[in-house]
């Protein structure tokens, strides 16, 4: 009983002065100070082994010191204030770096928007030329309403070719398809700061090139709403 009693009491730091070295009663208050300093900074939830281990260590130690019949040696009872000591200050650095909580992962780059795509399908040229067949006007007059209701837009046209020749030539002739569809636009009324053009020759097929149906679709004029 009196051993139980007295060890509670070591453990509150007040009532051990009479069976105790002076030295010895500041190292277990320094153990018990960093004890709740770790308990404050959330280290029972945090670092609860490291925790338990100090104050499992500051009552062994305080039993070891306080018990009139221990043969413990000084030396021995320092190594155990030193390793409650050491735990509590480990299971406070880690409460105050956050538990070791694993780091936010970073959010996920937002995916590139594709552009809005108007198809103006229906719109043709004359054979290895950039000039618009007299039928594509109705389809380009629909596209002037569109761009004119919409007048906050601008747009890049876009000319794609099929495969067949060159892929410079094709190039070259997307280029001076996509100009022609814009001057059309801008002859029509809508303004030319609100339009760029660019041909894209045979790239970005939407159907196969081995066939007369696959060539047609993949002959054709965009708009790309920017």
């Amino acid at each position: 009983m009196k051993r139980i009693l007295l060890l509670a009491a070591c453990a509150s730091m007040t009532a051990c002065a009479g069976h105790m070295a002076s030295p010895q009663i500041s190292e277990l208050d320094e153990v018990r100070a960093m004890i709740q300093k770790a308990k404050d900074a959330g280290a029972e939830k945090c670092a609860p082994a490291l925790q338990a281990k100090a104050v499992a260590g500051l009552y062994h130690a305080a039993h070891e010191i306080t018990d009139e019949g221990s043969a413990n040696p000084v030396d021995e009872n320092n190594d155990l204030i030193s390793t409650a000591l050491s735990n509590a200050k480990k299971a406070h650095s880690k409460a105050v770096k956050g538990c070791g909580k694993p780091k936010p992962k970073p959010r996920p780059k937002p995916k590139p928007v594709a552009p809005e795509v108007i198809s103006l399908e229906g719109v043709f040229f004359e054979t290895n030329s950039a000039d618009l067949t007299a039928a594509s006007s109705e389809r380009l007059d629909r596209a002037v309403a569109t761009l004119q209701k919409r007048a906050g837009l601008h747009v890049q046209v876009a000319a794609y070719t099929d495969s067949r020749g060159k892929a410079s030539y094709n190039l070259a002739l997307s280029d001076r398809r996509a100009a022609s569809t814009m001057n059309y636009l801008v002859e029509h009324g809508i303004a030319a700061d609100r339009l760029t053009s660019k041909g894209y020759g045979e790239s970005s097929p939407r159907a196969d090139n081995a066939t007369v149906e696959g060539r047609a679709k993949n002959r054709r004029v965009e708009l790309h709403i920017k």
